[in-house]
């Protein structure tokens, strides 16, 4: 080996898998896809022209080499964290560009405070903020999302936020005008308005899941407050959030002993050991005001960062 440019990000990964007890563990914990990794851990053992792992069943672990090996390089792999580990710690400058994509209708009943609150705290970061439903997934260190949906994120970090309870809502001159809304099969042929594409909702009674109901939207507003407007105008019904409309005397909650079933929001971002401090802080913020809202919280996985 005539140096270890080319080795140190290798041994780092496989240092890593050893630890978490999978390519897959490892991959998770630093937000990378698993290919690349096992990719990593095979270009280093060409180098190195040693077996360093194996599986024993659907376990995979150090061969004894790799054992020697892993108890070699482990203690130097952990000085070098904890030696960035204190040079970032002991910088106090947050700076540099955030990109963070939110639903629209997250924005004033959630995200406002937070980063004005945010850019004034670090007047040297910068915030690339995006309100839409695009669910592209974050490329980089420096980008968050907030999304209820998390299907194709798997390489990614998803940290829970909150579960907003939705009821059912119309209004007085609504219901005035229309048939009265006391049953599933009502609900389902009243005027919808939606705030997202969505066409099939489940209904729950009690904490069971009942049935689903079709959704023909007459109109379709991504954003929530301008979806109660529409509400309170009487031009249909909508699932809004508990939260939102409590005390809104403009609005009647129709069957108010069915909900649409909970719907989880989370923050997704990529999980690297060493993220940019703006990053940090920017997560750091959002998570502490999700414990903090009136809203349904598991107070078992808010805190909890997936491996």
């Amino acid at each position: 080996m005539d140096s270890i440019f080319g080795y140190i990000d290798d041994v780092y990964l496989f240092c890593k898998v050893v630890e978490e007890g999978s390519v897959l563990a490892a991959a998770n914990r630093l937000g990378l896809p698993q290919s690349t990794v096992s990719r990593r851990i095979s270009s280093l053992e060409q180098k190195l022209g040693l077996r360093l792992l194996e599986k024993h069943g659907r376990e995979l672990a150090p061969t004894e080499v790799g054992k020697m090996a892993f108890d070699q390089l482990s203690s130097g792999v952990e000085q070098i964290e904890i030696g960035l580990n204190n040079v970032t710690e002991k910088t106090d400058l947050v700076a540099g560009r955030v990109r963070l994509a939110v639903p629209h209708s997250f924005y004033h009943s959630f995200i406002a405070p937070i980063v004005e609150q945010y850019l004034k705290t670090y007047p040297n970061v910068h915030i690339d903020l995006a309100l839409n439903h695009d669910q592209s997934k974050p490329k980089t260190d420096r980008e968050l999302l907030i999304t209820f949906d998390t299907s194709d994120m798997e390489d990614l970090i998803a940290r829970p936020l909150f579960t907003a309870k939705h009821g059912f809502f119309a209004s007085a001159s609504y219901l005035d005008e229309h048939a009265p809304i006391e049953t599933m099969e009502q609900l389902e042929q009243a005027d919808w308005l939606t705030i997202d594409d969505a066409r099939r909702i489940q209904v729950v009674n009690d904490g069971r899941v009942v049935g689903d109901i079709e959704l023909k939207p007459r109109l379709v507003v991504n954003d929530i407050q301008a979806l109660v407007d529409a509400v309170e105008r009487g031009l249909g019904v909508a699932s809004l959030p508990l939260k939102h409309v409590s005390g809104n005397i403009n609005l009647v909650h129709v069957v108010p002993e069915y909900y649409r079933s909970d719907r989880q929001a989370f923050l997704v971002y990529k999980g690297r050991q060493y993220q940019p401090k703006a990053v940090k802080a920017l997560i750091e913020a959002i998570l502490a005001t999700a414990r903090h809202m009136d809203t349904a919280v598991n107070p078992n996985q808010i805190n909890k960062e997936p491996k």
